[in-house]
């Protein structure tokens, strides 16, 4: 029993020894820290920022991209929609609510919402209001 306790205090002196030995602060003990201490102070109030700046543009055209298109499919669908009160409402509100449902998941949120409502409004008047006008009429 005696020989695994021997061991064992002879691997923590080695240990010990190469502690002290590659350490770059020699002196006293409670300076040992000082560089990890630092370290910590420095890494709480400041975060780290990995990213390259040649890759930040690289993703800031790509969302430029991304949104340019959004905001012309909005355009189209907000055209479909109006014309969708005057010509085929059916066909071109449906059409005009799927494409602003697209603009809408791509960014161009205010043009998608409209072209949505004022798609799904012509349809909804072609098929509940004009049955109705001809019906009393």
């Amino acid at each position: 029993m005696g020989n695994y306790e021997d061991d064992y205090k002879q691997l923590l002196d080695e240990r010990d020894r190469s502690v002290h030995a590659s350490h770059p602060v020699v002196g006293k003990d409670d300076l040992l820290d000082v560089n990890e201490e630092m370290a910590a102070d420095f890494a709480i109030s400041n975060p780290v920022v990995a990213e390259r700046g040649e890759e930040r543009h690289v993703e800031r055209a790509e969302r430029t991209e991304a949104r340019s298109g959004g905001y012309a499919l909005g355009w189209v669908s907000l055209v479909f929609a109006i014309a969708s009160w005057f010509i085929w409402p059916l066909l071109l509100g449906a059409t005009a609510a799927v494409l602003g449902f697209i603009a809408y998941r791509q960014g161009a949120r205010g043009l998608g919402g409209w072209s949505m409502a004022i798609g799904i409004i012509a349809m909804a008047l072609n098929l509940i209001i004009v049955p109705f006008y001809y019906a009393v009429t």
